[in-house]
């Protein structure tokens, strides 16, 4: 970094702390503090330090955070065997929906492999579904049908594209209580390496006020999750960073709340991981319904460690410890 981009950074970082020390009281020489140990010691950048209110926290538990920088190294680590053909297995659609034909239940569709009529009587079927573009993330290109819907205007836009056919999931009433307008999901994440494949940290994600993604990065709120009983064990948070105990479209209280087949969801992503060994960091979206659950996509690389940090930021420990099971060191 050169001394120019040196100093606009330095001027960046005080301005925010200046704005961090008059809503929250905190002297600003503690926020310096804080937040060179944070940068120096965990690389957190200064949207974590914000985002994960890291100046909150006693410099042992900082240490242990699972930063962007370090969240790179860390799927560096466990994709280092994967090969393209491996990353789209999990990173395309329609080549996840093959994979996990036994968890992926729902009526779906690849649209450059279905004939017309095929598409027709998809949407005969179906009142209600989504077309996603196979690699889209972020709750991107991600579009609902809902009602009555004209065939042939449906295959003049999307005939030959892209995109998956997905019936809407019908998902647990305990769930739809909270936010209805959307599937409201966990985002499990697992590390595997050397045959061993464990929980690393969770999430339930819920869609924003008439939202009907519960993508973080789209308007959602996530709530941290116990990882042993599957308990919503705090506030949500925003992608702005703002804080939820109720849930904003519904008013539901949401910490205390208990995910529905949480053993069988635990089981099931760490058996699913072992099925893609060389993936070895992903990231399972995972709809929970009356009758048990269901995958709706997965993610790798950097599968959103913020969301898996809410409670606390240790989720390098986790991974540490991790490696350390697995005979090696982080």
């Amino acid at each position: 970094m050169s001394l120019k981009s040196t100093i606009q950074y330095t001027v960046e970082v005080n301005s925010a702390l200046r704005k961090i020390s008059a809503a929250e009281g905190i002297p600003m020489a503690d926020l310096w503090r804080s937040f060179l140990d944070s940068s120096l010691v965990a690389r957190a950048l200064l949207w974590e330090y914000e985002l994960m209110r890291l100046y909150d926290y006693p410099s042992y538990v900082r240490r242990r955070y699972l930063s962007d920088r370090r969240a790179m190294n860390v799927s560096n680590r466990l994709l280092e065997n994967a090969d393209e053909e491996d990353r789209l297995t999990i990173g395309d659609k329609s080549k996840f929906n093959r994979t996990f034909p036994d968890l992926v239940r729902r009526d779906w569709l690849y649209v450059p492999d279905s004939t017309p009529e095929d598409i027709r009587a998809f949407l005969a079927r179906n009142g209600k579904f989504l077309a996603k573009d196979t690699l889209s993330t972020q709750g991107r290109n991600i579009f609902l049908f809902e009602g009555e819907t004209d065939p042939e205007a449906f295959l003049a836009e999307y005939g030959g594209r892209p995109f998956v056919l997905e019936a809407f999931i019908r998902q647990h009433p305990a769930l739809a209580a909270i936010n209805p307008t959307s599937v409201n999901t966990v985002r499990a994440v697992t590390a595997c390496r050397n045959g061993r494949a464990e929980l690393i940290g969770a999430c339930l994600r819920t869609g924003g006020t008439g939202a009907y993604v519960d993508n973080f990065h789209s308007g959602g709120v996530a709530f941290p999750l116990d990882l042993a009983e599957g308990i919503v064990i705090g506030a949500g948070r925003s992608f702005d960073g703002k804080t939820f105990l109720r849930h904003p479209a519904t008013g539901y209280i949401v910490p205390g709340f208990a995910i529905p087949h949480w053993d069988l969801l635990r089981r099931t992503v760490t058996e699913a991981a072992l099925r893609v060994p060389k993936v070895g960091y992903i990231g399972w979206d995972v709809a929970v319904t009356e009758e048990g659950i269901e995958f709706v996509e997965a993610n790798m690389d950097i599968p959103d460690h913020t969301l898996m940090q809410m409670d606390r930021p240790d989720a390098y420990k986790r991974l540490q410890d991790f490696f350390a099971r697995c005979g090696e060191k982080l």
